[in-house]
């Protein structure tokens, strides 16, 4: 497979168009302080055309498919490592046993409030979750288990389709106390917003894609910081 990585010289961002399953098991053991990540999952309606989907996500996971990848990613994690993986209410049950079958413990949700209610008709969803993943001797995290941090808005024409808001990334680095010395990878990164927040505290960071048109845009809108 093509590997295309673009790092900014003197900088500590690397974004790569590359497997997930294969990036991870590339880092050593030991290297990565926290994983935050949105991963392509399959209860999120993906056949939409407003966005072209498949422009950006060539095929959803189902949820055990991803705890594979979340295995690989919890065999090179630090001692003080954490995971914050998101998923939507539709999820919340398979994406808890991904997670523990993975080797995380102590599996708990954060609630990310959008402050406005999804598209559609029916019940729409206003809220969906962070799950925190810890090791036996992770990191303390600070901070509350309820964010409200405005999602991105509709209209997914010229930005990726399920976007999250860079604040949203900076709400977890804060909560996490990431800092210098700290290495934050996202394996499914799409936009790199979650990274943003972490890069801006002084962490390496890291995101993966398989999407070539992901790993522009991340680096494209990625703020000018070395």
């Amino acid at each position: 497979m093509t590997t295309i990585r673009q790092s900014r010289p003197q900088s500590r961002v690397e974004i790569e168009k590359r497997d997930a399953r294969e990036a991870l098991a590339s880092l050593p053991a030991g290297s990565i302080s926290v994983l935050m990540t949105d991963p392509p999952y399959r209860t999120v309606d993906r056949r939409g055309s407003s966005g072209k989907l498949d422009h950006w996500v060539s095929s959803s996971l189902s949820w055990r498919q991803i705890g594979d990848v979340l295995a690989i990613a919890r065999s090179r994690m630090r001692p003080d490592g954490v995971a914050f993986v998101m998923t939507n209410p539709d999820g919340l049950r398979e994406a808890i046993g991904a997670m523990e079958r993975a080797g995380f413990i102590r599996v708990r949700p954060i609630t990310w409030d959008k402050v406005a209610p999804g598209l559609g008709g029916g019940l729409r969803h206003r809220t969906e979750f962070v799950l925190v993943g810890y090791l036996p001797s992770s990191r303390t995290l600070c901070g509350a288990d309820l964010v409200a941090v405005p999602a991105v808005g509709p209209g997914t024409a010229n930005r990726y389709p399920t976007e999250k808001p860079a604040d949203l990334g900076r709400e977890l680095a804060r909560i996490a106390n990431i800092g210098r010395g700290d290495f934050v990878v996202d394996s499914f990164c799409g936009s790199g917003a979650l990274l943003i927040g972490a890069a801006e505290r002084g962490a390496k960071v890291a995101g993966f894609d398989v999407a070539a048109a992901a790993v522009k845009r991340a680096w494209g809108a990625w703020p000018n910081r070395s």
